[in-house]
């Protein structure tokens, strides 16, 4: 940058900081627009943001991670904001979704600077509702945007332009919103502010936004090194938030290793637009406090696939004709009904020690989930034929083994009772208040040789297919059923077996089952998620 340049530079954003607030972005303002007449200084990304409410990530990549990697052969040019509270719909809009699209439809870094192929903060920061946003054009929330475009989309920029914002109160245009409905967002999830999440994410090619505070040095940055700390409040005050995007990382950048960060106020700041901030102030309380990936419907990279491409098994387990109905109004007292039917032509059998497990899980939070049945096929109790309840466990529960194969064509209630009735068992729910999802997984410890894993698993939903809300272990819907009349014929039917996220248009950012494939096998990795059920299993009944 030449020296006049950034003279000229720092001069301009000295003027505008000589008064603060926290709903304002800075930079400099489009040239076919006036500045807002009350432009104060803040960075447009409102700062009591929290992440609570949003499923947290539970994409568990490989721990051997590269030293460094750098993502930004999918960014588009270097934004400008402007003198606009836009930055969440600049670092969401126009720098992460224009990546992930980037990645599924391979654009070369020319695609990348045809405006068809970028995203516009613009469309985006005006979609947002007014009550979820700070007065002309001062500021959002990082979840609003995001609820934005997994519910309507975004236009692109060739056909929403950064330019004309006035003072942000006009509607979107009917040609806006036609086409961002062809632009979508599958799923937004936060992610632990820590180096090894983050890096994590990086690694597998997955930009990551977030909200920081910012203090005066950040502002005057113009620098390829590393920012390491905040010095004065004295220009932006206390409550400077902004939203910016994590693109790179380098472990042997600066003294601890540094994230590379994108910024959206033109080239002339920073590092050629970008700005390189040091593994421990990033993550410490000073700096970030939200973060998010977010997927495409094609562009979830690299996912853990619960199914097993290598399988040539002949196996293959279905949770099937299942009813969960509570025994009273308002009563935590139900009573499940279920079957497991082997649609393969290979039996199940009892030498595998594997079992039927069925439990509660949190549709928004991955560590929100407890066990409610047991229900064990296995060789290491009785003689051949025999079953009963497991020493020292809560049978009412359905702690149960059972020494028997489950053949082809057959089913566990046929191999155990000789019918094809449903299993019955009354439990008591726990004591859970929130949406969740009661899932019935016919091979939890995954050792069966099974041709399609995928549905192994079984969502009970409401009559809507939507989770279900509990407060203190009580629901209004009496009855949770979801194929209890559907014929033998129809079982492996993928329609009944549907991700939540393809059950719950309303609830959209639910987790998906291919997330809680990636979850249980994570679990296995650290033994939690199993530690977890033989402390289930050992329960005494009372």
């Amino acid at each position: 940058m030449k020296t006049i340049d950034k003279i000229l530079f720092f001069f301009f954003i000295t003027l505008l900081i000589s008064s603060c607030s926290k709903d304002d972005d800075i930079m400099i303002p489009d040239e076919e627009d006036p500045t807002p007449t009350e432009l104060e200084f803040g960075l447009g990304a409102l700062d009591d943001e929290t992440s609570e409410n949003v499923p947290s990530n539970i994409y568990f990549g490989n721990s051997n991670l590269p030293s460094q990697h750098d993502i930004s052969q999918y960014l588009p040019p270097i934004g400008n904001q402007g003198n606009y509270g836009t930055c969440v719909a600049w670092a969401l809009g126009y720098n992460l979704k224009t990546m992930i699209e980037a990645q599924d439809k391979n654009y070369s870094s020319q695609d990348l600077t045809d405006e068809r192929n970028q995203f516009s903060p613009k469309d985006l920061f005006l979609s947002i509702p007014a009550d979820k946003k700070g007065t002309e054009c001062s500021g959002t929330y990082l979840y609003s945007a995001f609820d934005i475009m997994q519910n309507r989309g975004i236009a692109t920029m060739n056909t929403a332009p950064y330019t004309n914002l006035g003072d942000c109160s006009q509607s979107t245009q009917s040609s806006w919103d036609s086409q961002a409905s062809n632009f979508k967002i599958d799923n937004y999830r936060s992610i632990n502010i820590d180096v090894q999440s983050i890096k994590e994410q990086i690694a597998n090619d997955r930009p990551v936004g977030f909200g920081a505070r910012l203090a005066d040095n950040f502002i005057t940055w113009d620098s390829d090194q590393v920012l390491s700390g905040h010095t004065t409040f004295d220009r932006v005050g206390q409550h400077a938030g902004h939203a910016m995007t994590v693109i790179g990382y380098d472990d042997n950048k600066g003294v601890n290793g540094a994230f590379r960060v994108v910024n959206s106020w033109g080239e002339f700041w920073g590092s050629q637009g970008f700005i390189w901030i040091d593994y421990n102030f990033f993550v410490s309380d000073d700096f970030a406090n939200v973060a998010y990936v977010a997927s495409n419907k094609k562009s979830d990279v690299n996912p853990d696939d619960p199914t097993d491409p290598n399988s040539n098994g002949n196996i293959d387990l279905v949770p099937w004709g299942l009813s969960d109905y509570s025994d009273y109004y308002y009563s935590t007292s139900r009573t499940l009904s279920y079957n497991v039917y082997n649609i393969g032509s290979e039996a199940a059998k009892a030498t595998s020690d594997w079992a039927v497990t069925y439990l509660y899980y949190n549709a928004f939070d991955a560590n929100d989930y407890g066990f409610i049945l047991y229900d064990y096929y296995s060789d290491d109790f009785g003689s051949y034929g025999q079953n009963n309840a497991m020493n020292n466990g809560p049978a009412s529960s359905g702690n149960w083994w059972n020494h028997v194969d489950v053949p082809g064509g057959s089913s566990i209630s046929q191999a155990v009772t000789g019918s094809q009735e449903n299993f019955e068992w009354s439990y008591e729910m726990p004591n859970i208040t929130g949406y969740y999802y009661l899932v019935m997984i016919s091979d939890v410890y995954d050792v069966l040789n099974d041709a399609d894993k995928n549905n192994n698993y079984f969502y009970m939903t409401d009559e809507s297919g939507y989770p279900v809300y509990f407060e203190n272990g009580i629901t209004d819907f009496q009855s949770l059923d979801e194929s209890i009349n559907k014929s033998k014929a129809d079982i492996g039917n993928e329609a009944y077996h549907a991700s939540p996220s393809d059950m719950n248009p309303k609830l959209k950012n639910a987790y998906t089952k291919n997330e809680i494939g990636q979850m249980l096998k994570a679990r296995k990795k650290d033994s939690s998620f199993y530690e977890s059920l033989e402390k289930f299993k050992k329960q005494v009944k009372k």
